[in-house]
C-alpha cells in the first residue's frame, strides 16, 4: 500500500481550539521556531491559503481510543499542517481545514497521512523521521511492510532505525539548525559502535570541524568572516581550553573502560602517522 493522497476537498473555517493536534505527529513543532513565524507572516499578510488536513473526533477514536484525553472535546483531529495551526493559534484567526475520514480507515493509513507530507517535503529532521518510522514499523508489523507504506526503500527504513541506536550527543549533532549540522554520510556505520566509540568519533568529528574552521595565518579585513561553530563543536571546546582541562573533565565524567575506548579510537590512526 503506497502512502496515502491527502484529499484536496472542500474546506471550511473553525476555531483552532475545535482542532487537536496530532498525537501521532513525530515533528517537534516550536511556537517560537523561524519556521512558524515565517508561516504566520505569511497568513497575517495574504491570508491561510493552504487548509489543515483533518480527520473527525469519531474516526479518529474509531482506530486511536488511547488517545481521547490528548484529544480532549475537540471536534477534530490534524492530521497534517501543525505549523499552520501553530501560527493561526498565534494569530487568533478561524483556521481552514478539509476533513477527510477516509484517511482514518485504519492505524497504518492514518500514520502513513501523518508522515506524508513531512517526507515528501522533507521538513523532519532526520532524528524525527527515524521515530516517525519506528511507529510505523510497529503499525506494520516490518520495516519490508513500513518501506512499502512510505513508499520507500527497506535500506531508507533500516538507516533512520539505525539512527535511534546512536547517543543523544550525536543525535543532538545530526539536528544542528545550521550548515553546521553532522551529515548522515558521517554518522552511516556509528550505531555498530558502543557508547564510547560514539563519543570518541563525535570528539574527532569536531576536533576536525575545529581545524577546518580555525585559520593557520591572520585573515586580511576583506577576507568572508569565519562561520559560526556548531553547538556541538562548542560543547566539545567547553570541555576545557587544554588537552589536560579536556582530559580532567573526561576523567570526572567516565569510567576507565570507557576513557580507554575512547583513547584506542583517537589514536587509531597513530600507528601510520608516526611510521
Amino acid at each position: 500500500m503506497r502512502i496515502p493522497q491527502i484529499a484536496d476537498g472542500p474546506s471550511k473555517a473553525v476555531p483552532v481550539d475545535h482542532v487537536a493536534a496530532n498525537p501521532l505527529n513525530p515533528r517537534m513543532i516550536d511556537p517560537d521556531s523561524s519556521a512558524v513565524q515565517k508561516i504566520r507572516d505569511s497568513i497575517a499578510e495574504i491570508g491561510q491559503i493552504q487548509p489543515t488536513t483533518v480527520v473527525t473526533r469519531r474516526a479518529f477514536l474509531a482506530i486511536h481510543p488511547e488517545h481521547e484525553s490528548e484529544i480532549a472535546d475537540a471536534e477534530f483531529v490534524q492530521v497534517v499542517g501543525g505549523q499552520r495551526r501553530t501560527a493561526v493559534a498565534q494569530l487568533e484567526q478561524l483556521l481552514k481545514i478539509t476533513i477527510d475520514d477516509e484517511l482514518a480507515a485504519t492505524r497504518s493509513r492514518f500514520l502513513a497521512a501523518t508522515l506524508a507530507e513531512n517526507l515528501d517535503r522533507q521538513n523532519l529532521n532526520p532524528v524525527e523521521e527515524a521515530h516517525g518510522v519506528q511507529s510505523m514499523v510497529a503499525e506494520c508489523g516490518s520495516g519490508k511492510a513500513a518501506a512499502e507504506q512510505l513508499s520507500k526503500t527497506a535500506a531508507w527504513v533500516s538507516q533512520r532505525l539505525n539512527l535511534l541506536k546512536l547517543i543523544p550527543e550525536v543525535q543532538a549533532a545530526l539536528v544542528e539548525d545550521d550548515e553546521m549540522r553532522l551529515p548522515l554520510r558521517v554518522v552511516r556505520d556509528w550505531h555498530t559502535l558502543d557508547s564510547a566509540g560514539q563519543l570518541a568519533a563525535l570528539t574527532e568529528w569536531g576536533r576536525q570541524l575545529t581545524a577546518v574552521n580555525r585559520p593557520e595565518r591572520p585573515e586580511p579585513a576583506t577576507s568572508v568572516p569565519k562561520q559560526r561553530l556548531s553547538r556541538v563543536v562548542a560543547a566539545i571546546r567547553r570541555l576545557g581550553a587544554t588537552p589536560a582541562e579536556i582530559g580532567a573533565t573526561l576523567r570526572a565524567e567516565l569510567s576507565l573502560e570507557d576513557r580507554r575506548a575512547i583513547a584506542d579510537e583517537l589514536l587509531r590512526d597513530a600507528a601510520s602517522v608516526e611510521q
